[in-house]
């Protein structure tokens, strides 16, 4: 993701509510950014719900086969980045 392309996200996600944007004291050219009420109770229903399909696909292909698609995944992103 360029850098022009986070600051865009970055911008609609704080417009939005999920987080709020500070200038870092530090370093100008940089925000800080931290999740809002809304941003955390977003995150958290994100990973309750990625936590519940993953049960799901493991109940349809069975856990081994689950671990192993995740494994799968998890090399193909870091290979991606």
């Amino acid at each position: 993701m360029t850098k022009q392309s986070m600051g865009y996200l970055a911008d609609s996600l704080a417009a939005a509510g999920y987080l709020t944007l500070a200038p870092d004291p530090t370093d100008r050219r940089a925000k800080r950014v931290r999740l809002t009420e809304k941003g955390r109770a977003a995150s958290d229903a994100m990973v309750r719900l990625s936590g519940e399909t993953e049960r799901q696909f493991g109940e349809l292909i069975g856990q081994a086969e689950m671990v192993r698609l995740r494994r799968l995944l998890e090399r193909l992103a870091e290979r991606l980045r």
